[in-house]
This record gives C-alpha cells, structure tokens and sequence, in this order.
C-alpha cells in the first residue's frame, strides 16, 4: 500500500475526525487472526466480550444461511463447525454495520439503503462466485466485497454536499463515480476505502482487491483472483439493484465466462442464488436494504430488450411469463424410470440424426425432496407421498402440463427436456425449486393442514455438440443420468439448492 502521506488529497480525508472507526472486537479478532498459532478459545473469548455482536454471530450461524444440521450453543462451537475465516468474516461484517450508519439531520444526507444494498448484494454474490470458481477463499471475498465502498462514506464525511452531487452525477455507475471522484477531490472511494482498511490490519490482498475493485486486472499477482471476484460481485449487484441491468448483465456474463469458465446457465442461476442469499444477510445485519430483487423479471426484461435489436429468439420454454392452468396430477399417476429409461434413449437417438448446430441439447432434472427420510419419520408414507405431488405440482405449474415427468428412485421425480440450452434448463430448475418452497405440502397432519418442506435438483446437460459433450463428459444416456444424480447428491448436502453439473467437481470429488 502507497504512503497517503505522498497523497495530500487522500490524506486530507483520511484525517477527518469523523471517520468510521472499526469496533475493539473487531480490530482485536484481527490481529489474532493475523498469528499462526492462535487458539479458537482465545478468539471465542474476545468476541463474547462483545455480547451484540457474539448474539448476532451465532443468530447468523444457525439461521438457514449457513445450513448446519446441529445448532451452535457458543462461539466455539461455531469456530469449530464454520471455521475461523467464515467466523471472522461476520464478525467483520457485523462490525462494519455498527460503525458505518447516519451522520446528521441534514436534509440531504448520505444514502445509506443504498450503500448497504450494494455492500450486501457484492458480499452474497462474491461467496457464491468464489464457491462455484474455486478461484479463492470465500470467505475472504465475502468481507472483501462487504467492505468495498467504505471510502464512499468517508469521502461523504470529509465533503458532504459536495460528494452527494458527484453520486449524484455518476446515477448509480460506480466505473463513473470513481473517475468523477478523481475529477472532483483528485482521490477516490476505491483508494481511501483501501487505506482504510490498510490502517485497520486487514490482509494484504483485501485492500488490494478493494483498491482495484474496478480494474482487477491491475491486482497482484497473489490477489488478482480475489480482485476479480469482487470486481464480479460488484456487477452482480449492480445487475440486481439497477432500473436498466441489460448492460450489466452482458458484462457479468461476459466476465464470468472469461475469468472463472463459468456459462451463461449457471451464471443465471447464480443471480438467483445471490438475490436469495443477500434477503437473508439483510435480515441478519438487520440492515435496510429496500425491496428483494425480482430475477425474473430481470431476465425478462433482458430478453425484451434482445428481442427488440433483432438478436436470437430464446427458447419459448424460457419465456414462461404466467402460472399455466394446469390440473393437479399424482406422483403415482406419472410413468415410472423405465419409461424414463426408453424416452431418454429415444432422444439420443434422435439427437444423432439431427446436425448438431440446428437443435438444443437433452437436459435431465432430478427433483428430489430434502430430508426425505426425516419427513417420512414426522408424517408418515402419506406425507412423504404428499410431497412428492407437491413437487409434480411445482414441475407442472413451471413447464406445464405436457412435461416428461416420470417416478424414479425413492423421493426423486425424473423430468426429461429434450430441447434445451444450459441457460433454459437451469432457469427452469431455479424455478421449480422456488415455486415448491412458496406453499406449504397439504398433507393432514397433528399440527395443520400440512407442512413445509424444500426440494433439492441435480441438473445436467448433454450438448450436441462433440466438443462441448466432450468437455462436460456426458456423451451418453447413462452418462447423463449419472451426472444429474452426483449434481442432486451435491444439492442435498446443503439443501434447497439447484446445482448444474460441472465435469471438474466430480473429478474434485472422485
């Protein structure tokens, strides 16, 4: 990190006297953190010596965040079930929401709905980047992207009117509001915040990543993955929280394609993902973060827009806009796996006398109902049957009534679609999977009407095309069946979750 001193501008800012200031707890967790031979139960007792943040830790850890299976009592309990990183990371972020709030009665003041909007959309999208990338810690790029426009506020602190004119000038492009910043104050919000946290002890390549949260390309070496996580994140919650997220979206595609080999399919699940996960930390932070981004309608607007410059039609299958009316069917009224069985051969064959560049690829969904055996145990065989009408229903009411649904192993419905791209396949899972979770299963029970439950997919794709199937390695009906069972076994660990298969997870894992 650059000398400020060298930076009269910076410099200036960074010396007013109503900066944030980082919380005891928080500075003290990181220089613990920073020795390699620290204990948990010495970092367990400096953050329950600070009872606000140590309740709102645990609260976090137990809540469905995070997904455990046994509830956290203590602290180190949780240090030892989610780990020192993910444990210092909420103690960071719960730490920057007491110490970047409100600062007057000034008619016009900082908008901090906003702030927090984007600090929590780039935190949940960077977890989740760095989860399917594997391009760094997640962690560390979770407190990276919470922490990223905290020169914002002190560049607020030290101007006031003024800078709210320059937000003002940029209309939500923070690529913009950095070079307009130079313009103005001749620093930054992207270098302030990097000082910042320089001077409060944070790792090395956090204040990198913040510093070139714009331009990772300019990173070092040993943090330029990081950087470009955030950098991603940010265009993540720049495409959920703008009027107008076409061009963002382009870029975040883009991007995700160039820097982690993500496609456009999971890279649309993912926004999914993040718009759910950035509702639950806003409630966990008990932060104001304005209305719950509506991904559908994102993506529709998306297409609109492709549609209306003559770019290519999408699947119809994709443009679902409104519920089908649809007659209710039963899990026992759909043909069973061995029907599944002759279909899926039948598609393949198919596929073969068709050119590749001239259809979609054959996509396979495996629907399967969390804690299958856990709700059998509570409700009975009735109720786990229940369920699975539940999720035909689900299935239905997104792909309606002419769907290839068919009865496979235990709680698992099979749905074949045989004119699919990655991207169509994966929004359709993501619906199926959200249209289960709004209603509860109607099933007769001691306690109502019925009960709530979650279904997990494993999704895979056999591409037409040698060169992508040879990349996937699915170049075969027992392939294909195989891939989606390993991606449902990966969604069910962590449940409610649509995982797409990726031919590098399975050898990961193998």
């Amino acid at each position: 990190m650059s000398d400020s001193r060298h930076h009269p501008a910076l410099e200036r800012v960074l010396s007013c006297p109503n900066l944030p200031t980082l919380p005891v707890v928080a500075m003290r967790v990181l220089e613990l953190t920073a020795k390699p031979d620290v204990s948990l139960r010495e970092i367990a007792s400096v953050i329950e010596n600070d009872p606000a943040i140590a309740t709102k830790v645990l609260r976090t850890v137990n809540s469905s965040y995070y997904g455990l299976t046994r509830r956290c009592a203590s602290i180190q309990q949780a240090l030892a079930f989610l780990g020192l990183q993910t444990v210092k990371a909420l103690v960071l972020g719960f730490s920057l929401a007491r110490c970047v709030n409100g600062g007057g009665d000034d008619d016009f003041t900082f908008d901090f709905t906003d702030y927090w909007r984007r600090s929590i959309y780039s935190a949940a999208s960077a977890r989740e980047i760095a989860v399917l990338s594997r391009g760094c810690d997640p962690d560390e790029a979770f407190v990276a992207s919470l922490v990223q426009d905290i020169g914002m506020v002190a560049l607020w602190r030290a101007h006031g009117d003024r800078y709210l004119q320059v937000i003002e000038l940029a209309k939500g492009d923070h690529r913009r509001l950095a070079a307009l910043e130079q313009r103005t104050f001749e620093t930054d919000h992207t270098l302030v915040g990097a000082e910042m946290l320089s001077r409060w002890r944070f790792p090395d390549e956090v204040c990198d990543a913040v510093r070139c949260q714009h331009r990772s390309h300019d990173a070092s070496s040993s943090s330029v993955s990081l950087a470009r996580t955030v950098e991603l994140a940010g265009t993540a919650a720049t495409v959920l929280s703008t009027a107008k997220p076409h061009a963002e979206l382009i870029r975040f595609r883009r991007e995700g394609q160039e820097w982690f080999e993500i496609r456009p399919g999971p890279m649309t699940l993912l926004l999914q993902r993040i718009a759910d996960q950035a509702d639950e930390l806003s409630r966990a932070f008990g932060l104001d973060t304005g209305a719950a981004a509506d991904v559908d309608a994102i993506m529709r607007a998306a297409d609109e827009i492709r549609r209306g410059q003559g770019l290519a039609e999408p699947p119809a299958a994709a443009e679902i806009d409104e519920t089908p009316v649809v007659t209710p069917r039963e899990f026992s009224s759909i043909p069973d796996a061995r029907a599944f069985g002759t279909e899926l051969d039948a598609a393949f064959r198919a596929s073969s006398s068709v050119k590749c560049d001239a259809q979609a690829g054959i996509g396979m969904m495996l629907v399967g109902i969390d804690r299958a055996k856990s709700l059998q145990d509570a409700y009975g065989a009735r109720g786990l049957e229940a369920a699975l009408d539940h999720a035909l229903d689900a299935i239905i009411a997104v792909g309606g009534a002419n769907i290839r649904a068919f009865r496979f192993v235990g709680a698992e419905i099979a749905v074949l679609l045989p004119h699919v791209d990655t991207e169509e396949l994966c929004r359709i899972a993501e619906r199926v999977r959200r249209r289960f979770a709004e209603g509860e299963v109607c099933c007769e029970t001691a306690s109502g009407a019925g009960f709530p439950a979650t279904v997990s997919i494993g999704a895979a794709i056999y591409e037409p095309d040698p060169e992508l199937h040879r990349e996937n390695g699915i170049s075969s009906p027992d392939q294909l069946v195989g891939a989606s069972m390993f991606a449902l076994t990966s969604g069910r660990r962590l449940r409610n979750r649509v995982v797409l298969f990726r031919r590098e997870h399975a050898q990961s894992e193998g």
